[in-house]
């Protein structure tokens, strides 16, 4: 339960005056004000003392904390706005100054030039020069014509043909085509039983072959291979 400062007796909550001292209970914001002629305390707003009766104009002209708080609260405000419209006003103005063009540049162009009057000059023709007469020269003498001897001609170039590859055809129902020339080489194709495969190379036992009627190159094992064609 609250106390009064003064007489330290319990009082209520709410309460602006003690009933013991007769004393006022003030807040914890607010500064101690007394009557002069009294002394008993009293509140900052108070006119007349509620003991002695007595005027206190000093104290009537106090404002209060709340209202002090108030003026300097609208202070704050006022002093928001102004330096909000402050900025504003800058920014505006270094956007105008931005898009606003130069001073136009003067270009100077030189006046036109006329054209000058010259005179042709006269050519200057030279008198004929004076040559002697040549004498007369003798006629060249005549080589002899070398006879040259007769050419004879290349013999005709000979092509040898290529053999064609050997032809093999397979012997068995299914064959795979390989990638390698090793079991682990990857399928591209399946050669079926009697297809016709040219033999291109051999490697290890296998045979890359081509077959005639696809036209795909790969390995298969030649022992399932038998030459011929048919």
């Amino acid at each position: 339960m609250p106390q009064c400062p003064i007489c330290k007796a319990a009082v209520w909550v709410g309460e602006r005056y003690c009933a013991t001292c007769n004393n006022y209970l003030p807040h914890p914001e607010e500064e101690d004000h007394f009557c002069p002629q009294c002394s008993i305390r009293v509140a900052p707003q108070q006119e007349i003392c509620h003991k002695c009766k007595a005027a206190l104009p000093e104290i009537a002209g106090t404002p209060s904390t709340a209202s002090a708080r108030g003026w300097r609260l609208l202070f704050r405000v006022h002093g928001i706005f102004i330096c909000t419209g402050l900025v504003i006003v800058a920014l505006l103005l270094v956007l105008i100054f931005k898009k606003s063009p130069g001073p136009p540049q003067l270009v100077v162009t030189p006046p036109p030039q006329a054209p000058s009057e010259e005179t042709p000059a006269a050519p200057l023709i030279s008198p004929p020069a004076e040559t002697a007469p040549s004498a007369p020269t003798a006629p060249a003498a005549q080589e002899p014509a070398v006879l040259s001897e007769p050419t004879t001609p290349s013999p005709p170039k000979v092509t040898t043909p290529t053999p064609s590859p050997p032809m093999y055809f397979v012997n068995v129902h299914s064959l795979a085509l390989r990638d390698g020339p090793t079991m682990s080489a990857p399928q591209i194709a399946t050669l079926n039983f009697h297809d016709e495969v040219e033999l291109l190379e051999t490697s290890g036992g296998w045979g890359r072959v081509r077959d005639v009627r696809r036209n795909i190159v790969g390995w298969s094992y030649m022992r399932y291979l038998a030459a011929g064609g048919g």
